[in-house]
């Protein structure tokens, strides 16, 4: 699978379109000869054109825009900028369609097998792979496309939807991992502050003296995402840039397990009562109870949204290394829908920098694009200390490696931690039957 960046992109699409140009034509003295000429040219303008281009620009077309959110107030906020869309193109309505994380992997596959798929769909960088086949190559569209400016994207996230010099989909945000903090709780019970220096053990000091009245130190969910970088500071390696999945390792089970320890035998943080919801690490942050939550940039609407307490944000603690992980999420046209030309024209409005401008004054995303980040900065300005745990979180931060299949293996893998969290199963013996169905998965 080979990934480029954006310049090499435009370098192969700029290629394209020395091949690809058409012929201009000569004027003739005979009038039908002109309509003739004229007849022929329209001829070959339309054979030129994209054979998806179904839909001429006046057609009246609403679209299907499959969703992955997470809240009302998120809801909301998706809704317009859905509605830019309308604004630009008049003829184009996109009716949303939205769902959780969890249950969006369960109905994308349906929807796109259904017969009647979506024409746009949410992606995330750690799933893209798995779904080339459904999503629609934008290329030809990009190249052809006077309005976009494809290097305004942040690279690192825009090669994560690059497959065989294709690109399938345009990114709207990214962001490392970071933590979260109630400051309440902290000057309630008169508990320093974490900043970039704090480390494991310090993190660890902290959580133990915020966990009374009902309160725990920290939160966790089923979810890799989450706790990655932990794992990864610890000295573990679940996934490696190769994207070879092996969890055997020494360093690995123990990490993971001195972050099940938390739960079980610190008891500095709350049982995980609902494995499936993989949120719900932040529902109870934002119920008050949580010291400290390692989440990304685009929760920051839900701080300013649902939680009636002070929130601080630092980097992830200091262990045997101090590292991130750094992801995001796109839109993208599937490959089935009936109206690629007027989707292609929608997913261009839906991650232009008025639409992330958009996100970014609501706090939803930090844009993937480097001519409007600065409004999210902006915008959560009230924030306190947000924009430097941003930009250290960045600079500490590394790509997070999927492996292939990577919806089928983090299944198994956060299905087979669940036992760990809950205390039942070790880590070591964990990872062993884990390591195993992977890689049937994987052979």
């Amino acid at each position: 699978m080979k990934k480029k960046t954006a310049a090499m992109v435009l370098a192969a699409l700029m290629a394209f379109s020395m091949t690809a140009c058409g012929n201009g034509s000569t004027q003739k003295e005979d009038d039908s000869t002109a309509a003739d000429q004229e007849t022929t040219e329209a001829t070959e303008t339309a054979d030129n054109t994209a054979a998806d281009d179904t839909a001429s620009g006046d057609e009246t077309v609403e679209l299907h825009w499959l969703n992955k959110c997470e809240s009302d107030v998120e809801a909301q906020i998706w809704q317009q900028v859905a509605d830019l869309v309308h604004e630009k193109y008049p003829n184009i309505t996109v009716t949303i369609e939205n769902t959780d994380w969890t249950s969006y992997w369960t109905k994308l596959p349906v929807e796109l097998a259904s017969g009647n798929a979506p024409d746009l769909i949410y992606m995330h960088f750690s799933r893209a792979s798995d779904y080339t086949n459904s999503m629609l190559s934008i290329s030809d569209y990009i190249e052809k496309d006077e309005d976009i400016n494809i290097d305004d994207f942040y690279s690192g996230i825009l090669d994560s939807f690059i497959f065989d010099d294709q690109v399938y989909a345009l990114p709207y945000d990214f962001g490392p991992y970071i933590m979260y903090y109630n400051k309440d709780l902290f000057d309630k019970y008169g508990v320093e502050y974490p900043d970039e220096n704090t480390t494991w053990e310090e993190f660890k000091d902290k959580c133990k003296q915020l966990t009374q009245d009902g309160n725990y130190g920290t939160v966790f969910a089923s979810s890799l995402d989450y706790y990655d970088p932990q794992v990864l500071s610890l000295g573990g390696e679940i996934i490696n840039e190769k994207g070879e999945f092996d969890i055997t390792g020494d360093k690995t089970t123990a990490a993971l397990q001195s972050l099940a320890d938390l739960i079980n035998v610190d008891k500095v943080a709350p049982k995980i009562a609902d494995t499936a919801n993989t949120v719900w690490n932040w529902e109870q942050f934002e119920g008050g109870n949580i010291g400290m939550l390692i989440d990304g940039p685009w929760t920051v609407t839900n701080v300013v949204n649902y939680c009636d307490f002070n929130v601080g944000y630092s980097i992830i603690p200091k262990a045997e290394k101090q590292v991130t992980t750094i992801n995001g999420s796109a839109l993208a046209v599937t490959s089935e829908s009936k109206h690629p030309k007027e989707a292609y024209q929608a997913l261009e409005v839906l991650t232009s920098p008025e639409a992330q401008k958009l996100l970014a004054e609501n706090g939803r995303a930090l844009p993937s694009r480097d001519s409007v980040r600065d409004y999210y900065y902006e915008s959560t300005s009230e924030q306190e200390g947000l924009e430097d745990a941003i930009k250290k979180s960045i600079e500490i931060g590394m790509p997070y490696y999927v492996t292939k299949k990577y919806s089928e293996v983090s299944t198994v893998f956060n299905s087979g931690m669940d036992t760990v969290w809950a205390g039942e199963v070790s880590a070591e013996d964990a990872a062993k039957d884990i390591q195993a169905q992977v890689d049937m998965i994987l052979q």
